[in-house]
């Protein structure tokens, strides 16, 4: 939006129907706001085009969420023209999830533990699922987008770079967000299921590794050398995702992520089923003080990576009872007089252990 209506917008002004409330963020878009439709006596969010493009173009967006039903895709309830400074604001009121983005999940080391991470990859695959089946390919998926629903569910927002396709088969993208772009659409200049999945497939990524993992990959590169490097398969690797994630999850995403549309998963509902088919008893995850952590049902574990002398190393972990608060080592795991490179290994290993209960 541009300075001069922003700077308009405050807290308790009305605007037509709506008093905002409390400002709730910004983009290139415009600015969207909690406010309360006076009419209804109900709080909305409410987004505010900014100027530049044609008020019909603004309003497709509201046309596509305004069609949704869906218990993991934000609905798009009214949308008004108003004008305001001799310009016409277009104005949607959504869903208002006041638990904000799955962003706020993440821990101190900026990643989710790897049960959130599942819950909101296969909720986001269960609503595009739905979108897919109404011939909606939504074109933005990343951690920003997805909200928190009011039974914790995920829940996608954000139609307005959506390809709407009259019979299912992709369509010309209207935009792209680049650092989820995939590589087929330089290519094609279309969007359809497949490069949708990518999308969760790098949003997955920046879940289980840090949300700011693809911010690292693109320093020092510019956007073509970005694109090359996830058209050649080489962005991201196994060694980017975190020691105590298991082999099945790293094939999943990286299956999801194949610069080769034709070997990833052909639909988000043949992605959702192999996520349902994990199951791990345990996760890790970072505490306030910055430590690596462990849990499962019964216990928290951790460990210590300790330099003997003569250049060896000791491996130290431990399991505390989540009942009795009494703490024991996992003997299988510890050990003394160890290489630096055996040492760690063994320390891979328990955390594998403790995420798959083995």
């Amino acid at each position: 939006m541009n300075q001069l209506v922003a700077a308009t917008l405050q807290p308790g002004m009305q605007l037509y129907k709506y008093q905002l409330l409390s400002f709730v963020g910004a983009g290139n878009f415009g600015e969207v706001w909690q406010a309360i439709d006076m009419t209804l006596d109900r709080v909305y969010a409410i987004k505010i085009l900014k100027p530049g493009i044609s008020v019909d173009q603004r309003l497709s967006e509201a046309k596509i969420g305004n069609c949704l039903t869906h218990n993991n895709l934000v609905r798009v309830h009214h949308a008004d023209v108003i004008g305001i400074l001799g310009q016409d604001l277009v104005v949607l009121a959504m869903d208002y999830l006041p638990d904000g983005s799955v962003d706020r999940l993440a821990n101190p080391a900026s990643f989710l533990p790897l049960p959130d991470a599942l819950r909101i990859g296969k909720d986001v695959l269960q609503g595009l699922d739905y979108l897919h089946a109404n011939h909606f390919f939504h074109n933005d998926i990343k951690p920003g987008n997805i909200l928190i629903g009011p039974q914790g569910q995920a829940t996608l927002s954000d139609y307005g770079i959506t390809g709407v396709s009259p019979d299912g088969s992709p369509v010309t993208a209207p935009d792209s967000y680049r650092f989820h772009k995939a590589p087929e659409i330089d290519d094609t200049g279309n969007v359809g299921v497949t490069t949708d999945v990518f999308q969760v497939g790098m949003t997955l990524i920046r879940l289980l590794s840090g949300l700011t993992i693809l911010d690292a990959k693109k320093a020092g590169k510019n956007w073509d050398e970005y694109s090359a490097a996830i058209a050649s398969g080489k962005l991201i690797a196994k060694t980017d995702f975190p020691d105590h994630l298991p082999a099945a999850v790293r094939r999943i995403v990286l299956k999801a992520i194949n610069p080769d549309a034709s070997k990833r998963f052909q639909s988000a509902l043949e992605m959702r089923r192999q996520l349902e088919r994990l199951h791990f008893p345990g996760f890790w995850t970072v505490d306030a003080s910055g430590n690596l952590v462990g849990e499962d049902l019964k216990a928290h574990y951790s460990f210590e990576f300790i330099a003997s002398a003569g250049g060896t190393f000791e491996t130290k972990c431990l399991k505390t009872s989540k009942t009795s608060g009494k703490t024991r080592r996992v003997t299988q795991f510890c050990d003394k007089g160890l290489t630096q490179k055996v040492a760690e290994a063994e320390i891979r290993k328990f955390k594998i252990f403790v995420v798959e209960g083995l």
